[in-house]
């Protein structure tokens, strides 16, 4: 039913890493995976940042990513090779970092109310109607 609507995606380029813990300087980080995550455009390239972080973020913390030692991600923009973002489940001090605070939940309820009505004005149908529609 929803088939028929393109929805443009946006790259970025992630690696996923391990970091041993007592590695002062990061000469011990281990690459364990890259990928490449697609976001739907949303003409707003910081709601975009935040739907890849967001996704990003809550796999850090999931049994997969945690099994295989995975506690930093660096993200990039795929078409430039620009760094975005670093995420990581504990902070080390060789590098500077950016603290990303959990949000509360009334303020990423918020967010995700602004995302969808954004998908919806842009592309007619609801998120949740997109996913269903691409398996």
């Amino acid at each position: 039913m929803f088939k028929n609507v393109q929805i443009p995606l946006r790259s970025f380029y992630c690696e996923l890493k391990h970091r041993p813990e007592g590695d002062n300087d990061g000469s011990n980080e281990i690459l364990i995976e890259t990928l490449i995550l697609q976001v739907p455009r949303l003409k707003s390239s910081n709601m975009e940042k935040q739907w890849c972080l967001a996704q990003l973020w809550n796999r850090l913390y999931e049994p997969e990513y945690q099994n295989r030692g995975i506690n930093q991600v660096f993200i990039f923009s795929a078409q430039y090779g620009e760094l975005l973002a670093r995420l990581e489940t504990k902070l080390f001090d060789d590098e500077p970092a950016k603290k990303l605070e959990v949000p509360s939940q009334d303020k990423f309820s918020e967010w995700q109310r602004q995302v969808e009505k954004r998908f919806k004005q842009l592309y007619g149908i609801t998120i949740k109607q997109w996913g269903s529609s691409n398996g």
